[in-house]
């Protein structure tokens, strides 16, 4: 058992990283809140024909921002710590990353 095992509690109520379950799912809710606000910014600019066509490239970053929120938020909904829990990330870039840093970092 790991040390950061062996300091969660038995009952679940933590999630991966000794975060607290309510406080992970709080956070989670805040993720899907700023995606919303990002996605509606995105498209009110968007709506603008020649924003639009200046800013295509940005906006189009604007969404993938919300997408790896939102899978952020997934994760902090479901993770229970283990490695396997990236293969649920579809943003290919960001499991890439993900996989990284845990290798980079021994947690793999």
């Amino acid at each position: 058992m790991t040390a950061a095992a062996a300091t969660l509690p038995a009952d679940g109520s933590a999630s991966a990283g000794g975060v607290p379950r309510p406080l992970a799912q709080a956070l989670a809710a805040e993720l899907v809140l700023a995606s919303r606000m990002l996605a509606d910014l995105a498209y009110d600019l968007g709506s603008d024909g020649a924003t639009l066509r200046r800013h295509m490239a940005s906006l189009q970053r604007i969404d993938h921002i919300t997408q790896i929120q939102l899978a952020i938020a997934d994760l902090l909904r479901t993770s229970n710590g283990a490695d396997g829990d990236i293969a649920q990330v579809t943003l290919q870039d960001m499991a890439d990353r993900l996989r990284t840093f845990l290798g980079e970092n021994g947690a793999a």
